[in-house]
């Protein structure tokens, strides 16, 4: 089983890909994960500049290659146009995601309000690059759920039982 659990900062992607882990046994990729992974990173220069989004890429190609991974968050956008994975979008109102990332990070609303409009941009522009696609549009993923009044874990059991009756 490979699932990309694709979201904007602040939906809930990290926790609930910790749910699913736990529930099937898959081992949990994001960009940190991913970057820790990559040793040298003067041997992945061109003149002097480094395509983050490619060493990802990359990086996530090898993990790909193995079953029972779950790749949340950024990252998961890069292996949309892959074959084999389900791919699971959270759409979360951006008030829940505002409240939930200046929760998490300890910061101010405003401050996380910035935070989300520039990762929003940056993801939208990752995936325009990629598949010439927006983030939102549904015909990227195998399903979408509006995750808003759910917790993470009711968020989990239902992709848990979508993904048991595909």
């Amino acid at each position: 089983m490979r699932i990309a659990l694709c979201g904007y900062l602040g939906s809930g992607c990290t926790e609930v890909a910790e749910i699913l882990a736990s529930e099937f046994s898959l081992q949990t990729y994001n960009t940190s994960k991913i970057l820790e992974m990559v040793k040298n990173f003067d041997s992945l220069s061109r003149s002097g500049e480094i395509d983050m989004d490619e060493v990802i890429k990359n990086k996530l190609d090898d993990i790909l290659k193995s079953d029972n991974v779950i790749v949340e968050g950024r990252s998961a956008f890069l292996a949309l146009g892959k074959k084999g994975i389900i791919k699971v979008f959270l759409n979360t109102p951006v008030e829940d995601r505002i409240k939930h990332v200046a929760e998490r990070r300890g910061i101010r609303a405003d401050k996380a309000k910035e935070d989300i409009v520039r990762s929003d941009e940056e993801r939208n522009h990752l995936l325009q690059r990629s598949l010439g696609k927006d983030c939102v549009d549904v015909t990227a993923y195998d399903f979408t759920l509006n995750t808003s009044s759910k917790t993470h874990s009711r968020v989990a059991r239902t992709i848990a039982d979508i993904i048991r009756n595909l």
